[in-house]
């Protein structure tokens, strides 16, 4: 699951003007992220560097714009960790 996460957050589609690239990138990180256990959590955050860290960050708060189902519950446990 860590080598989701980092294929997730590999070149992500920031200065395009493609709308749907970047929703096509975010909702593949929210399915990666509600995809791990709880206990994974930390783990995979630890294996981040500090630039993907902040990506992650940004990924979680568009999340939290248009949650879905559980996804807030499993957003915040990312967050707090």
């Amino acid at each position: 699951m860590v080598g989701a996460l980092h294929a997730a957050l590999k070149n992500p589609p920031i200065n395009t003007k493609n709308q749907t690239a970047k929703d096509r990138a975010e909702n593949l990180v929210l399915k990666v992220l509600i995809s791990f256990k709880t206990n994974e959590i930390e783990k995979a955050v630890q294996s981040l560097e500090k630039n993907d860290v902040d990506l992650l960050m940004k990924y979680i708060y568009k999340g939290f714009e248009s949650p879905s189902d559980n996804s807030s519950a499993v957003l915040l446990q990312w967050h707090e960790k």
